[in-house]
């Protein structure tokens, strides 16, 4: 049965929309099309903006337990939709069922509730001399969200905005239209007040449409480098701030003195899982040189327990890559590492791949990887670990620092001191040390071409308030 997302969600109902393109939505496990989204028109897109402005009189003034509120009955709404979700990711961008209820759900009502939290965490109001500086909403969000973990961030920056007293439109990626249309219903039915939370589709039209339009008063773009690039000089045109959550490059450093038992199969999973399509990829494993063919030996042993099949099996730990661009791309990555010099150990760009239904990538290890070659600067958004060997600490970190991207990594080592000391000499907004538990309410975001701001806890909402000083108040 093919879906038709035939509607966007404006004033508080769903409405249809009224574009002339069709955009199809392809399932990767087969290569064929499973429905379509139809694009909204100029007009749909300004009723959209519209709906948010009117939205905004009203939600800007709400209180922060009206706030708080919200956020209660969206989380509730979303949990009873999880296993919805679950199977629409699995059929729109081939994420296993196992990791959409490891990751890809409970990330997003984690993300609500750190949002309910975080509202009682800011001082909004504080006074300092004769004056008293408010922390007051900023205004209409335009929100674009990409598709490799739609639904976490689409939580990432509505919920922000709902704490914060803004309004949102958002306009998420057309690969993965259900879990967005998942997420519309359940604002729906959490009874929002009309204008809060708006959706619009459509393709790149529609997001210049957004950034450049007046009625629109800041940007959150989730998304590549290249693009992040355009909507800023185009937001500079307003000018309005943006955040934005561009590409990542991440490495995982291994000391001398790494418990590889706990170290491989973290970072394993940390490379593979989703695909490889995450931004805080580690696609960079540093070791020690001597180490080099133990770890090898390990991290093959590793990937023998990651099958490729259908993302709807429980038992798979590896789905396809979302789109046949992607699946183009990362194969010709592979190529080129192995003619640049790379050593393939693991997988590897299959002769017959294109023959095959479906966008399926084999996990691969590269060995020998250098810091100057392709696998080693460029995001590769595929199942594919560089291998890169160093002979000293310092040589170790200068690597990890020799990418323009600066957004995530990691460190292990079995002296907690000298983790924490290399940790601190990377140029990346986050690490995790010794394979820590992910914490969302610390701040997330890049630093250089990973870009700027950040998302995630009381962070995100106050990425999303203007300052305003009362003199004499």
């Amino acid at each position: 049965m093919k879906h038709a997302y035939a509607n966007h969600y404006a004033e508080g109902r769903f409405l249809p929309s009224r574009g002339t393109a069709r955009m199809p939505v392809v399932d990767p496990s087969t290569g064929v099309e499973a429905g379509h989204v139809a694009s909204c028109s100029t007009e749909d897109v300004e009723r959209a903006i519209g709906s948010a402005r009117s939205g905004f009189q009203a939600w800007s003034r709400s209180t922060l337990d009206e706030r708080r509120e919200a956020l209660g009955r969206l989380h509730a709404q979303l949990s009873a939709r999880a296993d919805e979700a679950t199977r629409l990711l699995a059929q729109e961008i081939g994420c296993p069922v196992w990791l959409g209820g490891l990751m890809q759900l409970p990330m997003p009502l984690k993300g609500l509730e750190l949002a309910i939290e975080a509202i009682g965490q800011i001082d909004w109001e504080e006074r300092v001399g004769n004056g008293v500086v408010e922390r007051v909403p900023s205004g209409v969000l335009a929100a674009i969200t990409p598709w490799n973990f739609p639904l976490h961030q689409i939580v990432a920056k509505v919920a922000a905005a709902i704490a914060a007293g803004c309004t949102v439109v958002l306009k998420p990626s057309e690969v993965a239209p259900g879990a967005a249309m998942v997420f519309a219903e359940a604002a729906h039915a959490a009874g929002l007040p009309a204008g809060v939370f708006n959706l619009v589709w459509g393709g790149p039209d529609v997001g210049e449409q957004l950034v450049r339009h007046p009625g629109v008063d800041r940007i959150s773009f989730t998304g590549s480098t290249h693009v992040g690039r355009r909507i800023m000089a185009a937001a500079a045109e307003g000018p309005k701030p943006v955040t934005l959550e561009l590409g990542g490059k991440s490495a995982a450093v291994l000391l001398e003195d790494a418990d590889l038992d706990a170290a491989l199969p973290a970072v394993l999973r940390m490379s593979m899982a989703n695909s490889g399509q995450a931004c805080v990829c580690q696609s960079r494993l540093i070791a020690p040189r001597r180490l080099v063919p133990e770890i090898r030996r390990r991290l093959q042993d590793g990937l023998d327990h990651w099958p490729v099949g259908s993302p709807l099996d429980p038992a798979t730990r590896l789905g396809p890559v979302a789109t046949k661009a992607q699946f183009e791309r990362v194969q010709a990555m592979i190529r080129r590492a192995v003619a640049q010099g790379g050593d393939l150990v693991f997988g590897g760009a299959s002769p017959d791949s294109e023959a095959r239904a479906g966008f399926f990538v084999q996990p691969t290890l590269v060995d020998g990887v250098t810091p100057a070659m392709e696998l080693a600067q460029e995001e590769v958004f595929g199942p594919v670990l560089a291998l890169m060997p160093y002979d000293d600490e310092r040589q170790a970190i200068e690597m990890a620092n020799a990418t323009r991207y600066g957004l995530s990594g990691a460190v292990w080592s079995g002296d907690a001191d000298r983790a924490r000391a290399a940790a601190r000499q990377m140029k990346t907004g986050q690490v995790v040390i010794n394979g820590a538990p992910q914490n969302l309410a610390t701040p997330f975001g890049g630093w250089g071409w990973s870009g700027f701001g950040r998302e995630n806890g009381r962070f995100g909402i106050e990425e999303l308030l203007n300052y305003r000083a009362l003199h004499g108040a």
